[in-house]
C-alpha cells in the first residue's frame, strides 16, 4: 500500500488515538508509568519565553490528557485552559485538578486543536504547550490556530517522546533489541487490518515521528526564534515505524536557515528506574488498543518479556531509561 506523504494536503484520518479513557485504574497506571518532565526541560520553555514577553496571564495545554503538563503551567500564569479532543479525558484531567489549590485558575475546553480559534478569541494567549500530540494533527490547520490565538510575542512549545531507552549503554546493547521488539508486535496488532483513511493517520503519524518534528514549518512572516531541541537522537522517536505498518516511512525537514538546533545525548534525562514488571505496567497503558488488540496475554510478547527480564538481571532488578525527545520552541510575531 502507498501513500503520498503531503503534510496539510490530504485530509486526517479519523483520530485513531481517540479511545474512551474513563477508567481510573487505566488513567492512575498512565500517569505513574509516563516519564517525568524535568525542571531543566521546563526551565527552557520559561526561560525561552520571558525573554520574549513579559506576559503570563494566560496559558493553554492543548491535548491535556491527564492534566499533568496544566500543573506546572498554573505555576506561572494566572489562567490555565486545558483542551482535548476527548470528553472522557477532559473528565479525568477535572478530577485530577479538582484538588488543585489554584483549580479556580484553570479552565476546559472539549476540543480539537485544529479547532482552538472556534472556542477561544485571536491573540488571547500567551503560551500555547502541546506535549505528545502534534503528530496525531492535522499539521498546518494546528498551527495556523495556534498562530491564531497567540498574542504578538506569546510561545508555542510542542514536544514528543518516544520509546524507553536504557540508559546504560551494556543494556541498551543487549535489551533494547527486545524492547523494541514488543514495541513493534502491540502496533503490528493494533495496525493490522486497518481500513485505508485509517493506515493513512499511521502513515501521516509516523513520518512525523520519524522526523523529530523537523517536518513542523515556520514561516518568518508568522513566527520567529525558532528552537529546536532533541534529546537522544540514539534512540527511537517513533512509537511505530515500517517494521510495524509495512509501508515506507518518509521523514520530511522544513527547518529554516538561522533556526537554532541543540542536540544533547543525556543517560539521566526524564529517568525512570524500573523493573521488568514496570516495563509491562507501562506497555499496558501506552495505548489502549493494546488491550483490546493483545488481550491479557501473547506468547511471543510474554516470551521477550521473559529474555527481557534476564538482561535486566532478574525479577525485581531495576535498572535506570531515558527517553528519546524532541522539544520545538517558537515566538508569535
Amino acid at each position: 500500500m502507498e501513500f503520498q506523504s503531503h503534510y496539510g494536503q490530504l485530509k486526517d484520518s479519523e483520530d485513531f488515538w481517540k479511545v474512551a479513557a474513563s477508567d481510573h485504574d487505566f488513567w492512575d497506571a498512565y500517569v505513574t508509568t509516563r516519564p517525568n518532565y524535568s525542571e531543566p526541560f521546563y526551565n527552557i520553555i520559561h526561560n525561552y519565553h520571558t525573554s520574549h514577553s513579559s506576559s503570563q496571564d494566560t496559558a493553554h495545554d492543548v491535548g491535556t490528557g491527564a492534566g499533568k503538563v496544566v500543573e506546572e503551567l498554573i505555576r506561572h500564569y494566572t489562567h490555565v485552559i486545558a483542551s482535548d479532543i476527548d470528553a472522557d479525558h477532559l473528565a479525568v484531567a477535572k478530577g485530577r485538578l479538582s484538588k488543585h489549590p489554584n483549580n479556580t485558575r484553570i479552565s476546559y475546553t472539549h476540543s480539537k486543536a485544529e479547532d482552538l480559534t472556534s472556542h477561544h478569541p485571536a491573540s488571547s494567549a500567551d503560551m500555547i504547550a502541546t506535549g505528545e500530540c502534534i503528530v496525531l494533527m492535522d499539521r498546518d490547520t494546528g498551527l495556523q490556530n495556534f498562530a491564531t490565538v497567540l498574542k504578538s510575542g506569546g510561545t508555542l512549545a510542542v514536544w514528543f517522546y518516544g520509546r524507553p531507552t536504557f540508559s546504560d549503554p551494556a543494556l541498551f546493547k543487549k535489551g533494547q533489541p527486545i524492547l523494541d521488539r514488543i514495541m513493534v508486535l502491540n502496533w503490528q496488532k493494533v495496525i493490522s487490518g486497518s481500513t485505508t483513511r485509517r493506515a493513512w493517520g499511521f502513515k501521516r503519524c509516523a513520518d512525523a515521528m520519524e522526523s523529530w518534528l523537523d517536518y513542523l514549518p515556520f514561516d518568518p512572516k508568522v513566527w520567529m526564534d525558532v528552537e529546536r531541541y532533541k534529546w537522544n537522537t540514539h534512540g527511537t522517536l517513533p512509537f511505530f515505524g515500517k517494521e510495524a505498518c509495512g509501508y515506507d516511512i518518509e521523514p520530511v525537514s522544513n527547518v529554516r536557515e538561522g533556526e537554532k538546533m541543540v542536540v544533547e545525548q543525556d543517560a539521566e534525562f526524564w529517568v525512570n528506574e524500573w523493573d521488568v514488571e514496570a516495563l509491562r505496567a507501562y506497555f499496558k497503558v501506552l495505548f489502549p488498543g493494546f488491550r483490546e488488540a493483545v488481550g491479557e496475554g501473547d506468547k511471543e510478547i510474554d516470551g521477550l518479556f521473559g529474555e527481557l527480564k534476564d538482561v535486566m538481571g532478574g525479577e525485581g532488578v531495576t535498572r535506570k531509561f531515558t527517553w528519546p525527545c524532541a522539544l520545538v520552541l517558537a515566538t508569535r510575531r
